[in-house]
Formats: structure tokens, sequence, C-alpha cells
């Protein structure tokens, strides 16, 4: 017994040793039009920051990527917002932090903006879809098209959201994954609401899912966004 605590107490300064991580400081990129950021954005960061280890600084404009070094200090580039057009350099700073390294998360409409910055195709090589419209406002069910996939650990084998916008898939560009899927209950055709993607040396996790309260207030979604989130930054382990 007396060897049994001697070797436990000579565990005691190592146990010291662990600690856990520091949190993921993100910065959620939004604004817009055709949502109600200004109500989503705070409820969602805050839900977020209750369901795993991630800060966020919110910027309403894209203002601050015409500074190239705009993602100095963050360990995430979360992107949900609307816009069509942005100031010169915006969307070739944004794309070369993520290809050089920068994880990064896509909500809904980033996956359909800069439509007239000349740069939306490679936008849509850097978020993993291309996509150019979406069928009306209704509630739909998801089905894991990837049900292996640790993102997925946790949410629904079959998940209907109250009501969103099922964006139509074109395409999945190359390196992208498919980690769950959409029948429209309007024409039958099935498209990718949720995947993961690499550019460059960057990990992407996207998701056409939360045009508004409806989905974004959910905890199943804010379960599937916080898991994509750390997975994005390599700590999803």
């Amino acid at each position: 017994m007396n060897t049994i605590r001697i070797l436990l107490l000579s565990l005691l300064p190592l146990a010291g040793l662990a600690s856990e991580p520091k949190p993921i400081k993100a910065l959620l990129l939004s604004g817009g039009g055709y949502h109600d950021y200004a109500v989503q954005i705070p409820l969602l960061s805050s839900n977020l920051t209750w369901q795993a280890q991630i800060t966020f600084d919110v910027a309403y404009t894209l203002d601050s990527l015409t500074n190239a070094a705009f993602a100095r200090g963050y360990d995430l580039i979360v992107c949900d917002f609307c816009v069509d057009e942005v100031k010169p350099g915006t969307v070739e700073n944004l794309l070369r932090a993520i290809r050089e390294g920068e994880p990064a998360v896509m909500i809904h409409c980033a996956v359909h903006s800069f439509k007239k910055t000349g740069k939306v195709h490679e936008w849509e090589d850097c978020v993993g879809m291309r996509s150019k419209v979406h069928d009306p406002f209704e509630g739909f069910q998801t089905e894991k098209a990837d049900p292996q996939s640790r993102i997925l650990e946790g949410f629904p084998e079959h998940w209907r959201t109250a009501g969103d916008e099922l964006y139509q898939t074109i395409e999945m560009t190359e390196n992208s994954q498919p980690l769950l899927k959409a029948k429209s209950p309007r024409d039958g055709r099935v498209h990718v609401v949720c995947w993961t993607h690499t550019y460059g040396k960057g990990r992407v996790f996207g998701t056409t899912l939360g045009h508004d309260l409806h989905t974004s207030q959910s905890p199943d979604y804010i379960l599937l966004l916080s898991r994509g989130m750390l997975w994005a930054c390599g700590r999803l382990e």
C-alpha cells in the first residue's frame, strides 16, 4: 500500500502539466442583405461559445479584408455574409488567407456571395461547392451522405429543419467531401447541404443551412457547426 501511495504522489506534479487547450479565437465575418444578421449572429455566436471553446470577434462589414493581414491573430475565419460587391482586394485577401492555411467555415449565403466581383469562380473553388440558386423557403429533411464522419457524431440520422433555403448543387469542387444531403420537396432532386473541403493548405467546413432562426437556433445545428469548426482547426479530438 505504501509503495502505491508513493507512486501516486510522485505523479502529482505531472498532473499539473495537463491543461485545457486555449480557446479558438475566431473572426466572424457577417453583413449584407436578405438576412437579419443583427439578430441572428449574436445568438449564433453565443450558442457556439457555449457549445465549444470558441470566442468570436464579429465584423458586420468586410472592410477589414482590404488589409492583407486581416486574419493575423485568429485561429479561424467564419464566413456568414451575403454580399455581391466589395472593395478591391477583399476577395483576393480572403482567398489568400485560406489558401495559405487559415481554417475557414462557410455558412449559407457565403456560398452565393461575390457574384459581381469577377472572382466568383475562384470563390467557389475555395468554398468547395458551386451553386447559383435555391428552392423556396420551406422545411426539408437531411440525410447523412457520410455516416462515418466524426463531424456528424451525435447528429440525427434524419434531421429536419422547420424552414430553410435548399441551395441547388451544381457541382462539388475537387477535394470536397459531402457530409449531409437533402431531397428537394419541390422536384425531388438531391442537393448537398454540408461538406468538408481543402483549399490549398486551408481546411474548409461548409453548409448551406442557416438562413434564419428556424435553423440556426436548433441545438442540432449548433452541434454540427461547432464540430465543423473544431474539425477545420484540427481540434475535433
